[in-house]
Parts: structure tokens; sequence; C-alpha cells
């Protein structure tokens, strides 16, 4: 499978909201689980995502695999002015697709998106070695000190920079 010309990014839109918020909680009910991280997507409320949905210079994307919606990526700036440094933040594949590359075409596909930018950054958790190993073969290097959420689960920053 060519995952590169099978994969797409779908802009979501407003009336799609709940159905990104029910994707986001399938796909992160199982680290949640894990982990009991209170800032855990799984359980973060659905206003949460209409406020980041209505940032100025990020979007929500629907990841498609053959017209079917495997997940989601937001991407975009922080700051309304900045056109150099980029985050990803949140990005999940859903469960039953996931270990399939369709992360990594994922990003790539972002990277086309916005040419423009310098700097990518996102976030993952260090005990999570699949996510670590994801962001590392598509370039990006952990920067950083390491933050720790609680006694099981520790955050790490990435960045590229292209």
């Amino acid at each position: 499978m060519d995952t590169m010309k099978e994969v797409k990014l779908l802009e979501v839109t407003e009336d799609e909201i709940q159905e990104l918020y029910r994707m986001q909680v399938e796909s992160f009910m199982p680290l949640y689980e894990k982990y009991h991280d209170e800032g855990s997507p799984a359980i973060e409320p659905i206003e949460r995502i209409r406020r980041r949905f209505e940032v100025e210079n990020r979007k929500y994307y629907f990841i498609m695999l053959d017209g079917t919606k495997v997940g989601v990526i937001n991407i975009g700036h922080n700051d309304p002015n900045e056109k150099y440094v980029a985050f990803i933040s949140p990005i999940f594949i859903l469960p039953a697709f996931q270990n399939r590359g369709i992360g990594y075409t994922a990003i790539q596909k972002a990277f086309e998106i916005l040419p423009r930018v310098k700097t990518w950054k996102l976030d993952t958790i260090l005990q999570e070695p699949a996510n670590c190993h994801l962001y590392e073969k598509c370039g990006f290097v952990r920067v950083g000190e390491e933050k720790p959420v609680n006694d099981k689960m520790t955050l790490v920053d990435y960045e590229l920079h292209r």
C-alpha cells in the first residue's frame, strides 16, 4: 500500500466538531486509562476543541484513508503573525487504523500544507515508544526538559527544523 497516495487531509468544518470530538475520545481513551492524566484529550470538554477550532492560523484536518476518516491532525501557528513556527497538537489515529504508516504520511502532508514553516513543534508521552519512534522517523528531535505529569507519565518536546 502506498499510503502517501491513499492518505489525504480534509479540513474539518464547524459542523463536524462533534464527530472530531468522538474520534478524539476513542483515540485517546486507552492512553487515559493507562496514565490517568488530567490533561488528556480523552477527557477534555468539547468546548476546548471548539476554542482551538476558532484560533486564527490553526486548522483541524481529518486524516482520510480511501475516503474513510481514520484520524485527525491539528496544525498551525499559535501567534497569528507567525509564519515560520508551527505546532502539531493534537494528532491521532483511531485505534483500528494505527501502526499502518498513516500518522507518518499525515505529518508529511501537513508539511506540504505549510511549506514556509521552518520549525515544527509537538510533544508526546515519553513512555509511548511508538509515538517517539514515529516523530523521530519524521525527523523530529527531542528538545528541552522532561515534564513529569504524574508518577506514570512524562511529556517530552520535539522539534524539527527544515
